[in-house]
This record gives structure tokens, sequence and C-alpha cells, in this order.
């Protein structure tokens, strides 16, 4: 008989039920079943009822979902302006040389610009 190509059990790690629609919302806005449960004052089994789809969520929940996903839209708007801006800087220049170093003068850092450059290099 031809051994199976599957295992019998399943791996305790891949998930036994899909999520639902309300799966990667609830993700999102609490990260875990315990975050959105301590948040929402509701058991874990409740939250986890919501996610997958077996029964509905107040409206309640629904409005602080929203209010929580409205915030992490705004964290990450900030996030990227502030990364433009980091990115927009022009780089800071060397500090001076202390020390032994301190008469001493650093070479300023010349990348070829052109093809010819390049071959400069190599020789």
């Amino acid at each position: 008989m031809p051994p199976c190509s599957e295992p019998v059990t399943s791996s305790p790690f891949e998930r036994r039920l899909p999520g639902g629609r309300l799966d990667s919302v609830f993700k999102v806005a609490f990260g875990s079943n315990a975050a959105a449960a301590r948040a929402l004052r509701v058991s874990k089994m409740t939250i986890w009822r919501w996610r997958h789809d077996q029964s509905q969520p107040p409206e309640s929940v629904a409005g602080v979902l929203a209010d929580r996903i409205e915030g992490k839209v705004r964290e990450v708007q900030a996030a990227e302006d502030e990364l433009r801006c980091f990115r927009a800087l022009a780089p800071r220049p060397p500090r001076k040389l202390s020390g032994c170093c301190a008469g001493l003068s650093r070479r300023a850092k010349r990348l070829p610009r052109t093809a010819e450059d390049w071959a400069a290099l190599g020789d």
C-alpha cells in the first residue's frame, strides 16, 4: 500500500477555521483576541465568534473598530510624513576630527559620475 501524501493529523499552527470578514479588522485594530476582549470588556470567545462570522457584533463595537482603524491610519500617515521629511534632508557633514588627528583633514568622498570615471577606477 502506498504511503499517504498528507499527514493524518493537522499541524497545531495552522488555522482550523478561516477568518471571517472582520478578522483582518480586529487584527489591525487590536492585534489579538485577548487585547480586543480587554478593550471591549467581553470574553475572548465572543471576540472569536465576531471574527469568524459566528455572530454579529453590536453597533457599538463597529464604532470602536472604526475609531481604532482611523487612529492607526493617522499614525501611519504621520510616520510616512516623518520619513519623507527625513529622506529630503541633506546628509550631515562629517564631524571634526579630534585628538591626535585634529590637525589632519579628511579627504572628500568622490563617487564616479560618468562612465569614463568608472572606467578610470578599473585601471
